[in-house]
């Protein structure tokens, strides 16, 4: 099951080139699921342009980035289907009051990702139950 790293890690000074190391490994596999997921924020902002002015697509869209940084920075997922309920609503949320400054209410989030996986589910054929129970 996927895990969300949380909490403080203490590096020993002499192993800090390997955590470095070991970092890097990990954005460079977790790469390309990082591009598929900026590929579909992309292809969502476009779909909300068509029902929404772009102030609104671009709040969404924007939204939607930040929880694409938090599933690939602080999960350990490798596909979209392992987002569980707790990454799109507790997790997030409290990574997001941690992290962001800004006005967003915790409803804007959720109504944003209902919105994007909507999108993956109608458009893309992606389904993921458990994040959309976790947003409703």
């Amino acid at each position: 099951m996927a895990k969300v790293y949380t909490g403080k890690v203490a590096i020993p000074g002499d192993k800090i080139e390997e955590y470095f190391k070991l970092v890097e490994e990990a954005e460079k596999k977790r790469e390309p699921f990082r591009r598929q997921l900026v590929q579909l924020n992309e292809e969502f902002y476009e779909y909300l342009l068509e029902k929404y002015t772009e102030r609104t697509a671009r709040n969404h869209s924007g939204i939607t980035d930040l929880f694409i940084e938090f599933i690939c920075r602080q999960t350990d997922v490798e596909s979209i289907e392992e987002i569980t309920r707790g990454m799109v609503n507790t997790h997030f949320k409290k990574w997001w009051k941690r992290k962001v400054w800004d006005s967003t209410t915790p409803d804007q989030l959720r109504v944003a990702l209902k919105k994007f996986f909507a999108f993956l589910a109608t458009q893309k054929g992606i389904v993921n139950d458990k994040a959309m129970k976790g947003l409703q």
